[in-house]
C-alpha cells in the first residue's frame, strides 16, 4: 500500500486485530463442524448443549468483527478525502456543472468515501454473518437434531472459506486503495494531471462508493441469500423425511428471502440507470439474477400446493434449484464479462 495511505489510516492495527478474531472465529467454527458431524452420523442425541454455545459464539465474533470493520471504514471517512488547490476549484466546477449528475466541488468540504461495509471480500464477511444469524434464529426454533447439526456445518464450510478464501483483514479492500494510491502518490504531479486523475475517481466515488443504493442494494440481496441457504437446507430435509413444522421454517426463510431479493432487485433499478444510462439490461449479473428470482417465485407457488400428491418432493426439489441459482448468479460475476464483474 502507498506509505502515505500507511501514515493516514490505521491499517496494520486493523489487519492484526481482525486476523485475530478470524482465527477464533475459524477455531470456534471448526469445534461447531466437527459436533455437527458427530450429530449427523451418531443413532441417539448429539451434543446439543456444546453445539447451542458453539453457534452463539460463532454469531457473537462475527458480530465484533463486523463493528471492526465498520470502525476501519469511519476512518476511511475521516482521513481521506480529495483535496484539490484553490486555484484549479473554479475551472473543475465548470466541467462539473456540464457532466449531469456529479455535484460540484466544495472547497470547504473536500469530498470524501464513505464506503459502505459490503465490498470486496467484505461483501463475504457480511453475508456469512447473515447467514450463520438467520441458522442461529432457525435453531432456536426447530429442535430437528440432525436439522441443525446441517445448519452448523453450512456455518463452518463458511467460515473456513472467509478464512482460506475471502479473508477481508489480511489486505483490505485492495482494489479502492489501487484506485486511490496514485492520488497520494502523485502529489508532485502537474496541475492538469492532478485534475485528469480527479475525474477518474471522483464519478466511481459518486456513483458507487457513496452511492445511497449501495447502502441499501447489496445488504438485501445478501440478507436474501442467507434466508435461501435456509430453505436449501429444509429441502434436503423434506426430500427425505415429510416434517410440518420444519417445512414451515424452510417457507417462513424463503417468504423472506423473496421479499429481500425483490426489493433488492428493485431498487437496483435506479441506481443502474444512474451509474451505466439505458445500457445495463444484458448484464449477466442481472439477467441470472432475474432467472434466480423467476425459480424462486415457481418454489413459491409451488408450495402452496404441497398437500397435493408429489408437490411436496416437487417444491423441495425446487428449492434446491433456487440455491443452485443463486450460486450461479453470484459467480456470474467472475466467469461473465459486464458491470458486475469483479474481476
Amino acid at each position: 500500500m502507498n506509505a502515505v495511505l500507511e501514515a493516514l489510516l490505521p491499517v496494520s492495527i486493523f489487519s492484526r486485530v481482525g486476523g485475530i478474531g478470524l482465527s477464533f472465529l475459524t477455531v470456534i467454527a471448526a469445534l461447531l463442524g466437527i459436533a455437527a458431524l458427530i450429530n449427523l452420523v451418531r443413532p441417539g442425541p448429539g451434543p446439543g448443549r456444546i453445539s447451542d454455545l458453539l453457534l452463539k459464539a460463532v454469531v457473537g465474533l462475527f458480530l465484533l468483527g463486523f463493528f471492526w470493520i465498520c470502525w476501519f471504514h469511519y476512518q476511511i471517512f475521516s482521513q481521506i478525502s480529495l483535496e484539490l488547490p484553490a486555484e484549479a476549484v473554479a475551472w473543475l466546477n465548470r466541467r462539473l456543472a456540464g457532466s449531469g449528475g456529479l455535484p460540484l466541488y466544495d472547497p470547504a468540504s473536500p469530498p470524501r468515501y464513505a464506503i459502505p461495509v459490503w465490498i470486496e471480500n467484505e461483501k463475504y464477511y457480511f453475508w456469512f454473518m447473515c447467514t450463520t444469524i438467520l441458522a442461529l434464529l432457525a435453531h432456536r426454533r426447530e429442535g430437528h437434531g440432525r436439522f441443525r447439526a446441517a445448519l452448523h456445518l453450512v456455518v463452518a464450510v463458511q467460515v473456513g472459506i472467509l478464512y482460506f478464501v475471502a479473508d477481508p483483514f489480511a489486505a483490505p479492500l485492495p482494489r479502492f486503495f489501487s484506485e486511490i494510491g496514485p492520488w497520494f502518490s502523485g502529489s508532485a504531479l502537474p496541475a492538469g494531471a492532478r485534475l485528469g486523475l480527479f475525474m477518474q475517481l471522483y464519478p466511481k466515488m459518486i456513483h458507487y462508493y457513496n452511492a445511497e443504493y449501495m447502502w441499501l442494494h447489496p445488504p438485501m440481496l445478501f440478507l436474501s441469500y442467507g434466508g435461501i441457504t435456509i430453505t436449501f437446507v429444509v429441502s434436503l430435509f423434506m426430500l427425505v423425511r415429510r416434517d410440518l413444522s420444519l417445512e414451515r421454517l424452510g417457507y417462513d426463510a424463503a417468504k423472506m428471502a423473496f421479499f429481500m431479493l425483490t426489493v433488492g432487485m428493485l431498487l437496483g433499478y435506479p441506481w443502474a440507470l444512474k451509474a451505466w444510462g439505458p445500457n445495463w439490461w444484458w448484464d449477466p449479473k442481472i439477467c441470472s439474477s432475474l432467472m434466480m428470482w423467476a425459480v424462486f417465485s415457481t418454489y413459491l407457488h409451488a408450495r402452496l400446493y404441497a398437500n397435493k400428491i408429489g408437490m411436496w418432493y416437487f417444491s423441495s426439489f425446487l428449492g434446491i434449484i433456487c440455491f443452485l441459482a443463486m450460486i450461479f448468479t453470484f459467480l456470474t460475476s467472475f466467469f461473465f464479462p459486464g458491470e458486475h464483474t469483479f474481476q
